[in-house]
């Protein structure tokens, strides 16, 4: 992943990469193209923060570090890069958020993952667990409602994962 402002793009072939939030953080309408009927999607990112900040027309830096170092301060700090980047990848992909969510064969999912900011990765392990229980929560009660969709096995489809199980465990 490569978070522009903050680490330079991985050149693949000539292009260079950046994070996919930047056009479509929720890749429904490409998974579609590719044919899936039915699409999980499982939307992780940070809600909009659209509360106006007036800092009037001008800032200047020693009031923005002083302000921001002061516990006392009832002033807004203004966004550090890191917030201005998770903006960006929200505004740029609300449009294809909400196409996403009335795409005849999505199933959306928004785990309670609110406080958790972006870049919280020292928090994995916390994240995972709840997005587990509510990926639990949310298939039992597709299950319970008739919903989820089944997949039906073919003989290939049988033969083949017979086949493999023994590879996986093999070193």
């Amino acid at each position: 992943m490569s978070l522009a402002g903050l680490i330079p793009p991985m050149c693949d072939e000539g292009s260079m990469l950046l994070d996919g939030g930047y056009v479509d953080n929720l890749t429904v309408t490409h998974m579609r193209s590719l044919g899936a009927e039915t699409i999980f999607a499982v939307d992780v990112g940070s809600l909009y923060d659209n509360m106006p900040q007036a800092f009037g027309d001008s800032l200047s830096g020693m009031w923005a570090l002083v302000n921001r170092w002061n516990p006392f301060s009832s002033f807004p700090n203004p966004p550090t890069l890191s917030e201005i980047q998770a903006r960006l990848a929200y505004v740029s992909s609300v449009d294809a958020l909400e196409r996403a969510k009335t795409t005849p064969g999505c199933l959306y999912m928004r785990p309670p993952i609110d406080p958790y900011g972006t870049l919280d990765f020292g928090k994995f392990d916390e994240i995972y667990k709840v997005g587990y229980e509510y990926g639990k929560e949310f298939l039992a009660g597709l299950r319970d409602k008739g919903l989820l969709p089944v997949m039906e096995e073919t003989e290939e489809k049988r033969n083949l994962r017979r086949t493999m199980a023994p590879r996986r465990a093999s070193v």
